[in-house]
């Protein structure tokens, strides 16, 4: 494993880089279209070298050779705010912004009401792997070193080591919550012994009821007091208010197009709404983020009205559970190699509901229960009837040919749930692939043992 000490912010200046040339490309949509497919996906598809190891992520976290020209052009309007995040992260020092950590299943509506830089502390699980996943590697071994819980989901494990390896900008103020997981609300109290930055904790409730919105409504009120109190500024109503009518709009695209995956073939697949779940971090609430929700579901509107597939030939029709593997993106090589494409995740999946802008109370009415359907706050904070029953109207209505579940090493509420969802995949006679992985560490699951296991399971189910 590399030892080689990092410069400070060094993962994010490399990301930057990489996302600033995607961008620049994708001004020519089909050139960069003609480049992935001819020259890009030779060299990175399959496999990761030293010589490709600093480009593949980028390549691949951004759907390889699978976008046709229209969806890079949607791609465009992700990426720009993508770039000043990472961005800010570098200069962060130099910008004076108070600095606000906010846990990556927070959302940030509030927040980004204020003038402030809000910074994701489970970002460096995502951003190391784009510079090879031997960075990956490196941030979780530095947090185990340091003492953190081998059993700790990585993503967790990375918000302290790459506070410690100076891959993280100081924080004034930290906000996390009490979901998803154990991993999470433990860390948190660490980040907080560490950085003795002021932090504020929204207790989420465990039912999804009136009575649980108005509770997690009462958490909101609560936090716009803490932040008006230690950033000595009042909330700026009106400009929450734009960045809800942006939240709307994006919202009712990705609903859309999370629903039109139902046909077959289906339009649309894993990366633009998985795209849209990493933009959460960056575009959320920008008119960026709303155009590019919008133009993903016109170009997958104007498939469906084509009868044209997202892959030029599907032939497998896939329902991804639990977490996405994101030390890289494998979802590329499976359309490339399987013609499978993924119709259902557990992530890119919306189902946020409309915020009233009407007044301050009903923003904040509806922005706790919006903030309660977002992904792993929706599935993962109650009965274990959250988590099956919107798997089951999955397998009931997308047509899948096969499931697979990813059982990330950090999710011990998904291993505890293996026996039902095997029971549920078994009456509904679907053929179901159970891994056993570390979504963000390649060191419990190489992607080669990864794919090994996908290709044997769809061949001995006569699927490939």
């Amino acid at each position: 494993m590399r030892r080689k000490p990092l410069q400070k912010f060094e993962i994010y200046s490399h990301a930057r880089r990489l996302m600033r040339i995607n961008y620049l490309l994708s001004r020519f949509p089909r050139l960069l279209a003609f480049l992935r497919r001819y020259i890009g996906e030779p060299l990175l598809l399959n496999k990761e070298t030293k010589f490709n190891s600093y480009i593949r992520g980028a390549f691949t976290i951004t759907g390889g050779a699978t976008p046709r020209p229209e969806d890079y052009r949607a791609m465009r309007f992700q990426l720009k705010p993508m770039i000043a995040y990472l961005d800010a992260i570098v200069r962060s020092e130099e910008l004076g912004k108070p600095v606000v950590w906010a846990e990556w299943c927070f959302s940030h509506e509030i927040l980004r009401a204020f003038p402030v830089l809000i910074y994701v502390p489970e970002t460096p699980c995502v951003v190391a792997n784009l510079k090879g996943s031997d960075y990956g590697a490196l941030i979780m071994e530095e947090a185990e070193m340091e003492g953190i819980p081998v059993e700790y989901c990585s993503a967790s494990k990375s918000t302290v080591s790459a506070y410690l390896l100076k891959q993280a900008p100081e924080p004034d103020l930290i906000i996390t919550t009490s979901h998803p997981c154990d991993s999470t609300v433990s860390v948190y109290q660490i980040l907080h012994y560490l950085t003795k930055a002021p932090m504020y904790i929204m207790d989420t409730p465990y039912w999804d009821d009136q009575e649980s919105y108005a509770y997690y409504e009462k958490n909101l009120w609560g936090l716009v007091r803490f932040l008006e109190k230690h950033l000595q500024q009042k909330m700026d109503w009106d400009k929450l208010k734009r960045i809800c009518e942006n939240v709307n709009t994006t919202n009712y695209y990705l609903r859309e197009l999370t629903e039109m995956a139902r046909a077959i073939p289906t339009p649309t697949g894993f990366e633009p709404l998985i795209f849209a779940w990493l933009g959460r971090i960056s575009s959320f609430g920008s008119p960026e983020g709303a155009e590019y929700a919008k133009m993903s579901y016109q170009n997958a509107k104007h498939r469906l009205e084509r009868q044209q597939g997202y892959l030029r030939s599907e032939q497998i029709r896939l329902i991804w559970w639990d977490v996405p593997i994101a030390f890289n993106n494998i979802h590329p090589w499976l359309e490339k190699v399987f013609g499978a494409v993924t119709v259902a995740d557990f992530i890119g999946w919306v189902s946020a509901p409309h915020i009233d802008t009407s007044c301050e109370e009903t923003m904040i009415r509806d922005l706790a229960q919006a903030h309660l359907q977002v992904a792993m706050a929706r599935q993962m904070r109650g009965p274990i009837e959250l988590f099956t029953n919107e798997l089951q109207r999955i397998i009931d209505e997308f047509s899948g040919d096969c499931f697979i579940f990813v059982r990330h090493n950090g999710c011990k509420h998904g291993w505890a749930s293996l026996k039902l969802v095997k029971d549920i995949c078994h009456k509904a006679g679907l053929p179901a692939l159970f891994l056993s992985t570390d979504i963000f560490d390649k060191r419990n699951l190489s992607e080669d043992q990864i794919k090994k296991e996908i290709s044997t399971f769809f061949r001995t189910h006569g699927l490939a």
